[in-house]
């Protein structure tokens, strides 16, 4: 049985920046709240862990989501996928957070997920602020949900 997984997709425009992979994964790294390690990059795609991941039975296969610590939303098992489609005129950056739930765990209540969007936003709107300053836009782009 696998390990099961809620989404939460959101979407921030930008005008074109030649950097702008750069300084998405100069946020993801350096953000205090989320301690994330970049797992992958490609020319236009991140992906990011972090949390309280473990390997499975004997230490062997895929990393599995150890436990989901009460009010530190911050140690919880997340995968975030970053993508940016550029073009002429605006780069949208899609922004998909995937919590993981350990066995123990069966699902998450509506108000949990709520929670969840809730610190979602909160970092988003962190990293509006930093995109706004890093790309020189004189206030910081909207952030949509899906």
């Amino acid at each position: 049985m696998s390990h099961r997984a809620y989404t939460w997709e959101y979407r921030v425009e930008v005008k074109p920046y030649d950097k702008i992979v750069d300084v998405l994964e100069a946020f993801f790294a350096s953000y205090p709240a989320g301690d994330y390690t970049c797992e992958r990059r490609e020319t236009y795609r991140l992906q990011f862990r972090r949390g309280e991941w473990r390997k499975s039975l004997f230490g062997l296969g895929n990393l599995v989501p150890a436990a989901l610590p009460k009010g530190a939303f911050n140690r919880w098992p997340v995968i975030v996928y970053v993508l940016v489609r550029p073009s002429p005129e605006t780069f949208l950056v899609t922004i998909r957070y995937e919590v993981h739930l350990p066995r123990s765990i069966p699902m998450l209540i509506p108000e949990v997920q709520d929670s969840v969007n809730q610190h979602c936003l909160k970092e988003l709107d962190d990293l509006a602020v930093y995109l706004a300053e890093c790309t020189g836009m004189p206030q910081k782009p909207p952030v949509r949900t899906q």
